[in-house]
Parts: structure tokens; C-alpha cells; sequence
């Protein structure tokens, strides 16, 4: 198939190059034979006429477009072409389909400009050829185009429950690079140049992609439809005494969960292994799930416990001394007891006889019975005996410091008494005169009372010993120069057997005695300074410190010498 297209339009008003020497040739007649009669002002006049037509032409021949070649387009893609424009010459255009490419040519606003809308795929030869105003006919000039097809790109739809994302996916007709232009809902984030993303927003996903050659595909869509998501809820049943089991079916178990649900039972959170006696369920935890005719659902865990003969654990009271009694219901008492049993208390081991007084008992033996939520039950035995005088084992606690004082409640001072003793403190062994602060006890010997829960007690002395603390003064001179010439200033305090020194001083330099209690100091900086001194007993370990304030006065600063 060919289509052409042939203009017999010439552009009379600007002429070619052919043209100029004739357009002149009476100017150029008229110039020689009048040329020495001719006025400046003519002669101009007729040199500015020639180079307006010379620029005329120029424009004239200018390639139309920028490029050259063989041309590379897209389906349906109206394209411009275009040869220079020689005046008085005609153009004939034409397709010739290759393999398969065609279009349609349109004219141009000049003849020699052309559009051609590519109406197919595959090759063609466009070309042209020129007739000029002498009606000779000039070589054709063709390039071959080549019509490339348009992309096609489907969009998938998918169906999620409110909550979930599903993936929104591009797929190009042929793989290949591309660039995506995506239309997505009104409230639904776009994601720009991608090929696929996550989406949660109900609504149609469209997409146009274009290749590298700039071809654009037609719009591709697919929907997102969300759906409602149920809620589940779970109620626990009651707790069950073995071998009797749950009915997980029952209305109750799953009594506020969104209406319309079909329930199905699993044994594991992701409802892979179903269970297939919900109505009988023994003990352990089960997963029950929820679903709406749409296909959303929720899946909950359900727990089924199982009563089995609760176990009674008894600690026998700590004897007590008469006429002390015993408190039965003390949750000491059966510590390690299955939780939440209700105990009752009998004076036999069958639990007939109900004990009146348990929160009173005397020495015996009695029964204590507990009994689960379920009914289940359990009976063990409890002995109160009548107990010794308890041990109070003293430790003296460590010497401190005055002006310290000692805790004589410490754990440490009775560690190695009898266990859950309660402790008073005495001034004197008859345990008459309370000593009121024991928390800080001062130098001295007090006793320390332990009683029982059932009364019985031992008393012990305990000693407190409070070590002095030295008592150093600093003498030495006051106010003193800054140092020259390796002076120094000497400072001491008493010198006691069987205790260290440890100086420090601001503004000067201990350059002897360190450690004895006698230094010698070099001031360096003038101001008001100190000498401080820690004395410490070695023996008790206890230790003070004295510290002396000593204006240090600058040393004169003396001009230089002069002389003549």
C-alpha cells in the first residue's frame, strides 16, 4: 500500500539561489550603464535590496527540523517531517509499508513539511521527491521508519479483610523497563515509579507505563475490595474437676462476638490441625475460629482447665508455749496448697467432725480439708505441739567510730536464732527497762529478748563497742610569704604512736614529711590557701580531719636595674 502526497505550491515571494542572478540581471544592466550617474543614495538603496533577498534565502534553505535519519516511533504517534524549502519547487511524499508499518500524511503549512499519523506496526519507507520550477525532477530521498507497538499492562484485583494489605501488581504485556503512573483512591498514599507495592484502601488501582522509546500503554486497572473483619470474643468455661470435659460449642463460650459467625475448632493458632471434639474438650488450650460469609475471620486461643484432685500442702505451726495457741488459718499453714482452695477444718480424718476453733488451736492433731472452685477436694493432717524455749544466738556487732552508732535490730546481730523470733531490747538481763533505740545504740551492753509465736523466749546480752577518734590541730606559721630562694614553712600536729598522717595543701607544694605528722611546704601562689591533715588511728581504723586557712602575700616584684 502507498500513500502519497504531492504539493504544487511554490513560495513565490522568497526566490533560490537560481533565481537571484536573473531577479538582478536588470539591476545589474541598469547599475553599469548608469553607474557613474548613480547617487550615493541609489546605490545604497540598491545594496541593502540585495542582501534582504540574500538573507531571504538563507531562512529559506534552513533544515526545517533538528534531526536526520531513520526514525524510531510509536503506534499512533503523529510525527512532523520536512525537507529545506528550494521556492518554486513542488514535494511529493510517500509511505510505502515494509513490514507492515502505514500511516496517513498530512500536509504542512508549507510545501515542503508534512505530519504522517502511524496507523500500524512494522517498517515503512517514507520519502520524497522534489520537482523544481523548471519542472526537472530530483533523486528521492527516503528514511525508514519504524513503527513500534504500544505496551500493555494489566493491573491484578484482590480482596483483603479490614486490616490486611494485599499487593498491587503491574504486569507489561512484555517484560521490559518501563516507567508507571499510577492513579490510586482519594486516601490511598500514591507510590510512584513502581511496578508493585502494598495497598489497604478499597478502590480501583490504575497504571499507564511507557517504554524507553517513550510509548505510552493504554490505562490498566484492577480493584481492591476490603472487606469487614469480625471480632471474636472468648469466655473462658469454668474450671472442670477430671475426667469431666468442656463443650466448646456452647453459645456462652463465644457470647459478644460479631453475629453471624461460622465456628470452627483448631488445636494450633494457625488453624492448620482441626479438633474434632469440641463438645467433649479436656484440659489445655484450643483455638476457636470465627468467620463471615465474605471469608474474613478472627481466630482467638480458648483454655479449658481441667480440676484434678487439688493437693493440700501443710507446714506444721512452730510449737508454742503454753498457754499460747495456734492460728489454723494462717495462710503459712498450707503454703504450696493448690491456688484458690476454700479449706475447711476437722478434728477427723474423714472431715466429719467440723473443728470449731481453728484460729485457736492447742496442741493436737486436727485435718484441714481443701476444696477447689470445681468441688474438688483434698485432706491432710496438722500437728500443734507444745514448744521449747527458743535459742537466741548473739553476734557482737562490729566496733565502729564515734560519733557512729550501732543497729542492734540488724539481721546479722541474731543470725543463727531460732527462725520467726520476735526481738525486744533491754538495758538489763531482767529484760524490765526497754531500750528505746536500738536502731542506734550507743557504747555499752544491752540484751536482746527472743520471743516465739507461741510466747516462749531467751534473753542475751549484747556489747557495743564505740572507738574514738583522734583529734589532730594543725600549728604552724601564718600569714607567710610566697616561696623564693627555696624557703619553706613547717607545719605539724602531735605526733601519737599508732597513728598515720596524710596531707594535702592548696597554693604550695608539701616537699617534705608526708606521712609523719610534721611537713614542710613551699608556697607558690599567693591568696588565702590551706594545710589540711587526716589523722588515722591504724588500730580502729577510724580517722579525722583538721584543716588551717594561711595567707599566702605575694613577694615583691622589683623593677629592672638601671644605670647611666
Amino acid at each position: 500500500m502507498q500513500n502519497s502526497f504531492k504539493s504544487n505550491h511554490s513560495f513565490t515571494g522568497i526566490p533560490g539561489r537560481a533565481s537571484l542572478k536573473a531577479l538582478f540581471s536588470p539591476v545589474s544592466a541598469i547599475s553599469n550603464s548608469k553607474q557613474r550617474n548613480m547617487k550615493p543614495t541609489s546605490r545604497l538603496l540598491k545594496w541593502f535590496f540585495v542582501l534582504l533577498v540574500l538573507f531571504s534565502s538563507t531562512k529559506a534553505m534552513a533544515q526545517p527540523y533538528p534531526n536526520t535519519g531513520d526514525h524510531n516511533v510509536c503506534l499512533n504517534a503523529t510525527e512532523p517531517y520536512g525537507v529545506v524549502l528550494n521556492a518554486g519547487s513542488t514535494y511529493s511524499w510517500t509511505v510505502t509499508p515494509l513490514t507492515g508499518a502505514n500511516g496517513t500524511i498530512t500536509a504542512g503549512a508549507t510545501p515542503n513539511l508534512i505530519t504522517v499519523n502511524w496507523t500500524s506496526t512494522g517498517t515503512a519507507k517514507l520519502e520524497v521527491v522534489e520537482t523544481n520550477a523548471s519542472g526537472c525532477v530530483g533523486d528521492p530521498v527516503s528514511i525508514i521508519v519504524t513503527v513500534n507497538p504500544l505496551p500493555t499492562v494489566t493491573v491484578n484485583s484482590a480482596a483483603v479483610c479490614s486490616g490486611a494489605s494485599a499487593t498491587i501488581t503491574a504486569t507489561p504485556g512484555v517484560a521490559g523497563t518501563y516507567t508507571y503512573v499510577w492513579t490510586v483512591p482519594v486516601s490511598a498514599t500514591n507510590p510512584g515509579n513502581v511496578a508493585s507495592f502494598p495497598a489497604s484502601v478499597a478502590g480501583t488501582y490504575s497504571v499507564v507505563i511507557t517504554n524507553a522509546l517513550g510509548c505510552a500503554s493504554a490505562s490498566g486497572s484492577g480493584t481492591l475490595t476490603v472487606n469487614a473483619s469480625p471480632t471474636l470474643v472468648i469466655t473462658n468455661p469454668a474450671l472442670l474437676c477430671s475426667p469431666a470435659t468442656a463443650d466448646l460449642t456452647l453459645a456462652a463460650v463465644t457470647a459478644g462476638s460479631t453475629p453471624g459467625l461460622t465456628l470452627t475448632y483448631w488445636t494450633d493458632a494457625a488453624a492448620t490441625v482441626a479438633y474434632p471434639t469440641p463438645t467433649a474438650a479436656t484440659a489445655g488450650t484450643y483455638y476457636i475460629k470465627g468467620t463471615l460469609p465474605g471469608g474474613c475471620f478472627d481466630i482467638k486461643p480458648v483454655t479449658v482447665t481441667s480440676a484434678p484432685t487439688p493437693t493440700v500442702v501443710i507446714t506444721d505451726p512452730a510449737a508454742v508455749c503454753a498457754p499460747a495457741t495456734v492460728d489454723l488459718t494462717a495462710a503459712a499453714v498450707t503454703a504450696g496448697s493448690t491456688a484458690n482452695l476454700t479449706f475447711t477444718y476437722f478434728t477427723d480424718a474423714a472431715g466429719t467432725i467440723p473443728y470449731a476453733t481453728p484460729t485457736a488451736a492447742t496442741p493436737g492433731t486436727y485435718y484441714i480439708k481443701g476444696t477447689s472452685a470445681a468441688g474438688c477436694s483434698d485432706i491432710k493432717p496438722v500437728v500443734v505441739t507444745a514448744a521449747p524455749a527458743p535459742t537466741v544466738v548473739i553476734t557482737n556487732p562490729a566496733a565502729v567510730c564515734a560519733p557512729n552508732t550501732v543497729d542492734l535490730t540488724a539481721a546479722a546481730v541474731t543470725a543463727g536464732s531460732t527462725a520467726n523470733l520476735t526481738f525486744t531490747y533491754w538495758t538489763d538481763a531482767a529484760a524490765t527497762v526497754p531500750y528505746a533505740t536500738p536502731a542506734t545504740a550507743t557504747a555499752g551492753t544491752y540484751y536482746i529478748k527472743g520471743t516465739t509465736a507461741g510466747g516462749c523466749s531467751t534473753i542475751q546480752p549484747v556489747t557495743v563497742t564505740v572507738n574514738p577518734l583522734p583529734v589532730p590541730a594543725i600549728t604552724g606559721p601564718d600569714p607567710v610569704c610566697v616561696s623564693t630562694a627555696g624557703s619553706t614553712s613547717t607545719y605539724s600536729t602531735a605526733n601519737v604512736a599508732g597513728h598515720t598522717y596524710n596531707w594535702t595543701v592548696t597554693g604550695g607544694t608539701i616537699t617534705a614529711g608526708q606521712g609523719t605528722n610534721l611537713i614542710t611546704v613551699t608556697w607558690t601562689t599567693a591568696g588565702t590557701q590551706t594545710v589540711s591533715v587526716t589523722e588515722s588511728i591504724t588500730a580502729s581504723g577510724c580517722s579525722a580531719p583538721a584543716t588551717k586557712t594561711v595567707t599566702v602575700n605575694p613577694k615583691p616584684v622589683t623593677s629592672a636595674i638601671t644605670h647611666n
